[in-house]
């Protein structure tokens, strides 16, 4: 496929604003979906660590949303003629913590385009910037990389194992990808994309073995289970993705010390080896 990336390069610096307030339902709905007691927050009480990846989603109607149910490209996001977009990763710095209640402004901007050839054909690089403000104040700045590439179908590839980087873990937990967990998370980020929850498409159409679990999500349990091992708030996080997990199977979280006292940390499942690398500094 031809892809025109000084075309796409344009798109760099493209802006866009959004308020939205970190509220009471929305903090005990991202405690549900991560099977925590939802309990009664109040005004005032911090938030979730990852809450703020539900925060300013693209609210479009539905009109205006693509065959995969993602808003269409070329409104903030440049127009990548490649169909298949994924979370790739992140860098997340955390100045001061949202707390229920907050008016959040986020604001964001594209900072970077790049075309590369991988295993799997062309890919397309898009690197955003957000930063999320409350009464001016910056609490959360991340670059935040999506990836684009073409659908190849998986049931005729051979799947590779990827090695795991550490073997004896200070920390572990095991989660299992429930459909319906996907499913809440799609709700509460405004998240259309139909690989979450729409077995046929996700299956038939971009050639995944079952429904896809959201980067987002899986980081978003990374983070908590460091943040719980350490009993103490994250100041930096970065993930980065390596392969897909799906529904209906067992997520391992693994943690260990560094020697300079943060976190390493990595997902996986059985078949894939690990999923998600991550590193979090207290």
């Amino acid at each position: 496929m031809n892809v025109n990336v000084n075309e796409l390069k344009s798109w760099i610096g493209n802006e866009e604003i959004i308020f939205d307030e970190v509220t009471k339902s929305l903090e005990t709905r991202f405690r549900a979906t991560l099977d925590i007691d939802p309990g009664n927050p109040e005004n005032g009480e911090i938030a979730s660590s990852g809450l703020h990846w539900a925060l300013g989603p693209a609210v479009v109607k539905s009109s205006l949303l693509g065959k995969d149910s993602h808003p269409k490209k070329g409104d903030f996001l440049p127009p990548v003629p490649l169909p298949r977009r994924m979370w790739a990763g992140c860098r997340t710095h955390f100045f001061h913590s949202l707390k229920i209640g907050d008016q959040v402004k986020k604001i964001s901007k594209v900072i970077d385009i790049n075309l590369k050839n991988g295993k799997s054909g062309m890919l397309c690089f898009v690197t955003a910037k957000y930063q999320f403000f409350v009464k001016d104040k910056l609490m959360i700045e991340e670059e935040h990389d999506l990836v684009y590439r073409d659908v190849e179908k998986t049931k005729n590839n051979v799947i590779i194992k990827n090695d795991l980087p550490f073997e004896n873990s200070d920390y572990e937990e095991k989660i299992f990808t429930h459909p319906t967990m996907l499913f809440r998370y799609s709700a509460i980020t405004f998240n259309g994309h139909r690989i979450h929850y729409d077995y046929p498409y996700s299956t038939a159409e971009e050639g995944y073995k079952d429904l896809v679990f959201h980067g987002p999500l899986q980081a978003t349990l990374m983070l908590r289970a460091a943040e719980k091992y350490k009993k103490a708030k994250a100041h930096f996080f970065s993930h980065r993705g390596v392969a897909p997990v799906y529904a209906n199977d067992n997520l391992f979280i693994n943690i260990e010390n560094n020697e300079n006292g943060n976190l390493n940390c990595f997902t996986s499942t059985k078949d894939a080896g690990m999923t998600m690398k991550g590193e979090a500094k207290f």
